[in-house]
């Protein structure tokens, strides 16, 4: 556990080699990457956290931006001297990865499924966003629900989409409520602006069942963006060692 100003962090670090630090998405936790942590620990050594109000990490509070979620990553991270680790984020991890990398720490980000829906990045309007989250307002884990069943992708297992909206639904709804509207408040473009500047590379690998053409028509040329057939958004939970082997391919690169 790393002790923060307003957080207590809890993570976990495995194996040895090249460094890789994991950061899950909205309202999720560092379980998800598990299984991936089990193979891409045979050859790096892999630190995987809770953000604040999420998992087993406690926080006091309740507002927290993308760049503020970041600054916690790199806490932890330099206090395992894993300052220039590769910095790998789920969904909206991948947003506080790009963070992180601002922050000073970490060589490039990998995105999990992140970074590509339009609908959530880059910047939304504050008509857009209430769109978004007043469903969530008014029925957190129906909503909640809903959502995981669109973002499935074919042939989803419904009993692991179910374990996956339920964990979800765990987190304090206020709370993430007003998490996701600072992730949908949060300039990705200046943010892109400032890592091309910096010369850091990014790499998206994106369910192929839920990318559009627009995403890449828009971002391709600021970011590597690859289509995978894993299946959802929850790519990593479905298949975590083939999703170990795509961090540990991009690595190799």
């Amino acid at each position: 556990m790393h002790a923060l100003p307003g957080a207590e962090v809890v993570y976990d670090v495995h194996g040895d080699g090249p460094e890789v630090v994991l950061i899950h998405g909205w309202t999720c936790r560092r379980t998800d990457f598990d299984g991936v942590v089990a193979d891409l620990a045979r050859d790096h050594r892999v630190l995987a956290l809770d953000l604040p109000w999420h998992g087993d990490s406690t926080a006091a509070r309740r507002d927290w931006s993308i760049a503020d979620l970041a600054a916690v990553v790199a806490a932890v991270a330099v206090a395992e001297g894993m300052g220039r680790a590769a910095i790998v984020g789920h969904s909206m991890g991948a947003a506080v990865a790009i963070e992180t990398v601002l922050a000073g720490v970490g060589n490039r980000v990998i995105s999990l499924d992140g970074l590509t829906y339009l609908h959530m990045y880059p910047r939304q309007s504050p008509e857009a966003t209430d769109a978004f989250l007043d469903p969530f307002r008014a029925d957190f884990d129906a909503a909640m629900r809903s959502m995981c069943d669109r973002a499935a992708g074919p042939d989803p297992d419904p009993a692991l989409v179910r374990r996956t909206a339920d964990a979800m639904c765990q987190m304090d709804h206020e709370v993430a409520v007003r998490m996701m509207d600072q992730l949908m408040g949060w300039d990705m473009d200046a943010a892109l602006a400032r890592v091309d500047a910096l010369a850091v590379p990014v790499q998206v690998f994106a369910a192929a069942a839920l990318l559009s053409g627009d995403a890449t028509t828009r971002y391709g040329d600021r970011m590597e963006i690859v289509p995978v057939d894993l299946g959802g958004h929850f790519f990593l939970l479905q298949h975590p060692v083939p999703t170990a082997h795509l961090i540990r391919e991009a690595l190799a690169r």
